[in-house]
């Protein structure tokens, strides 16, 4: 998903939305730093609070301003005031997706912060992205996305953590860009 220019404008088919309800922190000096953990080109951030599901940030065209998408599943960004500089920022080596479908149809969106319950069967492990069926995906390490065969696979489970985990595959996995123009 490409919904940002170089010039902080929506990209051509992205509507905005104007949130003012909340000021977000994208960083300011070189110690501070946020990378997007969804991007896959450089100077996209992620910002605070977590509340505000910032995880995919770009400087808007207006200084004071970010534009950050949160759903792959739209075509909406969002406009929200900032504090900060936005220092550079390079993409990581190998970015998380902001969302995956699953096999069974389910929706899942990257974690953003907050307190999750333990799972019952795995309590070292935790959740990393929240789905609108199932609950949410587990995983003991990284993001919980078993890339090794070919195709993409997941550990779901209730987000209570009492049920236990089942796997689904991962369908389609939607990544962030900057897009061009």
């Amino acid at each position: 998903m490409r919904p940002i220019t170089e010039d902080g404008l929506p990209a051509a088919g992205f509507t905005v939305t104007e949130v003012t309800t909340v000021a977000l922190d994208c960083g300011s000096a070189s110690v501070d730093i946020r990378p997007s953990a969804v991007a896959v080109d450089d100077n996209i951030h992620a910002c605070t609070p977590s509340s505000a599901f910032a995880v995919a940030c770009w400087q808007d065209a207006a200084p004071g301003f970010v534009v950050c998408y949160r759903d792959p599943w739209t075509t909406e960004v969002v406009r929200l005031p900032s504090t900060g500089s936005r220092p550079a920022a390079t993409a990581p080596e190998q970015a998380r997706p902001l969302g995956l479908l699953l096999s069974d149809g389910d929706r899942c969106l990257i974690r953003s912060g907050g307190v999750w319950n333990d799972l019952t069967e795995h309590p070292a492990w935790y959740g990393t992205y929240s789905c609108t069926d199932d609950g949410a995906v587990w995983a003991e390490s990284a993001d919980g996305i078993d890339r090794s065969g070919p195709r993409w696979t997941v550990r779901v489970a209730p987000i209570s953590g009492e049920d236990p985990l089942t796997t689904r595959e991962v369908v389609t996995a939607y990544f962030v860009g900057t897009a061009e123009g």
